[in-house]
């Protein structure tokens, strides 16, 4: 993994906020890479030993000679400095550029100030500089040997700081040896361990460059491919998350679902990893009714009648048109509750409703659900009922906030802590810690990974879909920038909401969706 810190600085700013205008580079095993293996009598093991004695030190720090290094090391090792001086030439003639890196480099270049930080002697950098012009990259290179200290010591930071003028806060250094970074973490800088180019390279992305923009990019690249997919690598091709998706962006032309006129199925075709005769489900008729606009109001009414006959003994409706299939949900009845209210017939699900209260109450939903894998989901999907039940945001707001507030810092998946984030900013809550756990997620695409969401009841199986989890955390960092006050009231309600989605600019919004 790659090691991230949090920038100390006077202010309270987060790195979720900062502009890096600088980054200092390592060029050993960062920029550029060598073999120990140098085909003289000196081994590798041997080579690699030289390197951490304290003649080399000096050598690295201008203080001795090459010839006074090699022949000191030479009587350390019982070799003879020909031999020494031997091995280390061949082993500066492997030296070679990692292109990838030089790539990312020229990226990170325009209106930042790119330095590298090396220890290495005043020979090595010479023979480095006529070897390669990827030194050119760099504003400039600060070596041991002009420094006369060497990295860990606080000695070469200071140096390099003061000559640079970098504001610690503002600056972000890459090294492959943690005791350098640490040592650059404690003038405040950003450290980035190089263990791994992937994780490197994420890294510096989120940090450098607006994931919000970078999120988009990734919606409008991949639009209305947004497929889910599952635990077990099979794709699935279904309308709950397109119409989500659709929701969250509030762009027809990402997403491709089947426009019912009637209850909605979860299914664009025949079912999937199930029977191929698959029920219509109260959850994506009531998550399709709320968030699509092409069904009659006469209609619409005559689904929720049909919802009501759904309901079992205790008053709670089904999950499926289907009586062969009693099952219920809480979070499925959130999102009829959602249906309900909005359509002014709340108070018809009277058992319904404080079925749910029991679970907000009794945090029943904290293992997640029979069809939603995260406790989140519940979270989220109530925010959606209080947009257009202001009674019952005032009767379930405080119990709310409780949950919101319990869930900080707890483990989970990009998509529960894109929801999680939501729900805080829809009441005003600070989850600047799982904020930034979110951007540090963001992939190297500009989406964000697996975020497993619901899953089949009858064996578990979880399903993701990159698109949905993408248009959330782009939403929950946009609705941190805000920084939005508890709402007080409904029109308080639906501007939080409201603030929080992104609009993607789109050309062809009559052409959205598929015609089944």
């Amino acid at each position: 993994m790659v090691a991230l810190s949090r920038p100390s600085s006077s202010s309270s700013s987060s790195s979720s906020s900062i502009k890096y205008d600088t980054i200092i580079f390592d060029l050993g095993d960062v920029l550029f890479t060598w073999s120990p293996s140098t085909k003289t009598s000196v081994s590798p093991k041997t080579l690699r030993s030289i390197l951490q004695t304290t003649t080399w030190f000096q050598y690295e720090k201008g203080e001795i000679s090459e010839e006074e290094c090699y022949a000191s090391v030479a009587l350390e090792m019982t070799l003879s400095p020909s031999e020494v001086r031997d091995a280390f030439q061949h082993a500066r003639e492997s030296l070679v550029s990692r292109p990838f890196m030089v790539d990312l480099i020229r990226e990170l270049r325009p209106g930042r100030k790119i330095y590298a930080m090396s220890n290495i002697s005043a020979e090595d950098f010479d023979f480095l500089r006529g070897r390669s012009s990827d030194i050119d990259l760099f504003d400039h290179c600060f070596t041991s040997s002009a420094a006369g200290e060497r990295k860990p010591n606080i000695g070469y930071f200071r140096h390099v700081l003061e000559r640079t003028g970098a504001d610690p806060a503002r600056t972000i250094f890459v090294d492959d040896k943690l005791d350098n970074v640490l040592a650059a973490r404690s003038f405040g800088m950003t450290g980035i361990l190089y263990d791994d180019f992937e994780n490197v390279e994420r890294q510096l992305r989120n940090l450098c460059f607006d994931p919000t923009a970078r999120g988009e990019a990734f919606l409008r690249q991949h639009a209305c491919k947004h497929l889910s997919y599952t635990s077990t690598g099979i794709t699935i091709h279904e309308n709950f998350a397109q119409l989500l998706i659709l929701e969250a962006t509030h762009d027809p032309t990402l997403v491709n679902y089947v426009k019912y006129d009637g209850p909605f199925n979860f299914f664009r075709g025949e079912g999937e990893l199930t029977t191929s005769a698959f029920p219509c489900d109260v959850d994506t008729t009531s998550i399709g009714i709320t968030c699509s606009d092409h069904m009659s109001l006469e209609r619409k009414h005559e689904v929720m009648d049909a919802i009501l006959e759904l309901r079992n003994a205790d008053g709670i409706p089904q999950v499926y048109f289907d009586a062969s299939r009693p099952r219920i949900d809480p979070v499925v009845c959130v999102n009829v509750l959602t249906l309900f209210y909005k359509y002014g017939r709340g108070k018809q699900l009277k058992q319904c409703f404080e079925w749910v209260e029991s679970v907000l109450r009794y945090r029943a939903f904290n293992e997640g659900t029979r069809y939603y894998e995260p406790p989140e989901a519940f979270l989220f999907f109530l925010s959606r009922l209080f947009l257009v039940a202001p009674d019952v945001y005032k009767r379930l707001g405080p119990l709310f906030i409780e949950c919101c507030r319990e869930r900080l810092g707890m483990k989970g998946d990009a998509l529960a802590l894109a929801m999680r984030v939501l729900c805080c900013n829809f009441v005003g809550i600070d989850a600047t810690g799982d904020l930034m756990t979110l951007r540090s997620m963001q992939d190297i695409d500009g989406g964000w990974p697996d975020g497993w969401f619901y899953k089949y009841g009858s064996n578990g199986v979880l399903i993701a879909n990159r698109g949905f989890t993408t248009a959330l955390a782009i939403n929950a960092i946009k609705g941190t920038r805000l920084r939005m006050k508890r709402p007080s009231s409904i029109t308080n309600l639906k501007q939080a909401w409201n603030d929080t989605v992104v609009r993607i600019p789109y050309r062809f919004r009559s052409t959205a969706y598929d015609a089944h």
